[in-house]
């Protein structure tokens, strides 16, 4: 496996865009942007607050778009975007118009879909695991034939196709911007991104990392893929306390992952982010280097 990188680790924070409101969410994310011990913010993509309690959520895509246009520094993206909930040539002219609001920050960030019951609420199909990660495929195929032909592409990507399909105006970033996996599957999900992608992201219980990391690292063996090439992120959630986070997080590192993404309660605004900065983050970079 790559030599782990510590010194250098990108370390970013995530803010789920649920019970929270803009003016909270944006004087967080401007005080991040003025910040550069941080290096990205994060939205998911959700239509209602997960887990216990309930709540509402802003939609994913309109509310980074306003972040990004407040925001000069940061790196940002979703973690992730639900590909069934928009069609992928929806999502390419979404993120071109983004990477045109924040040239060279954007990152797609995008997932097979799995949420049932948003899926259900809004009558959306959510088909079985194997036709998803096929369609994610088939995602990626045709925003990145959309960002590069900007003259117009005709693609049969099942279930997707273009014919003379136009993304005018193209991405401000040559080919686009990057595109970051969320799938967690070990046999399909992490061939597609060795293949594919430009990162992949984890997220769940810390011990399934490493056992996925190296069945990523075998597909790309498998594609002639420089793993290097492919940034490898990590989702920490703030369960047992900053200790516990930074510990995790410090796992991360050390297993191989090369960007960190702590996440934080977006309702608990400026103050919030100060304290993940203060019991967090700091100590983090003062152990990392």
């Amino acid at each position: 496996m790559p030599r782990p990188r510590l010194v250098g680790m990108k370390i970013g924070f995530k803010t789920s865009q649920t019970n929270v409101d803009w003016p909270t969410l944006a004087a967080t994310w401007e005080l991040a942007d003025e910040r550069p011990i941080l290096d990205s913010g994060w939205l998911f993509d959700h239509f209602v607050a997960l887990g216990e309690g309930g709540g509402g959520s802003h939609e994913a895509f309109t509310m980074l778009a306003a972040l990004a246009a407040r925001t000069t520094r940061l790196q940002l993206g979703h973690l992730v975007l639900s590909n069934t909930y928009r069609h992928p040539a929806l999502t390419a002219k979404s993120a071109a118009t983004v990477d045109h609001i924040a040239p060279g920050r954007f990152v797609l960030g995008l997932g097979a879909g799995w949420h049932e019951g948003e899926h259900a609420m809004y009558g959306l199909p959510l088909p079985p695991i194997g036709e998803r990660i096929t369609m994610l495929e088939s995602a990626v195929r045709v925003i990145r034939a959309l960002w590069r032909s900007p003259a117009g592409v005709s693609l049969d990507a099942p279930p997707y196709e273009l014919r003379a399909a136009v993304c005018d105006p193209p991405p401000v970033t040559p080919g686009g911007p990057p595109i970051w996996l969320g799938t967690q599957g070990m046999r399909r999900g992490l061939g597609i991104v060795a293949r594919l992608a430009d990162g992949w992201n984890h997220t769940g219980e810390p011990e399934t990392f490493e056992p996925k990391r190296d069945a990523l690292l075998r597909h790309c063996e498998a594609a002639r893929r420089d793993p290097s090439e492919i940034e490898i992120s990590a989702q920490v959630f703030p369960r047992g306390g900053p200790a516990t986070q930074r510990e995790i997080a410090l796992g991360y590192g050390r297993a191989g992952a090369t960007h960190l993404i702590l996440v934080t309660d977006a309702a608990a605004g400026p103050d919030g982010l100060e304290r993940l900065i203060r019991e967090v983050v700091q100590p983090l970079r003062d152990e990392l280097g």
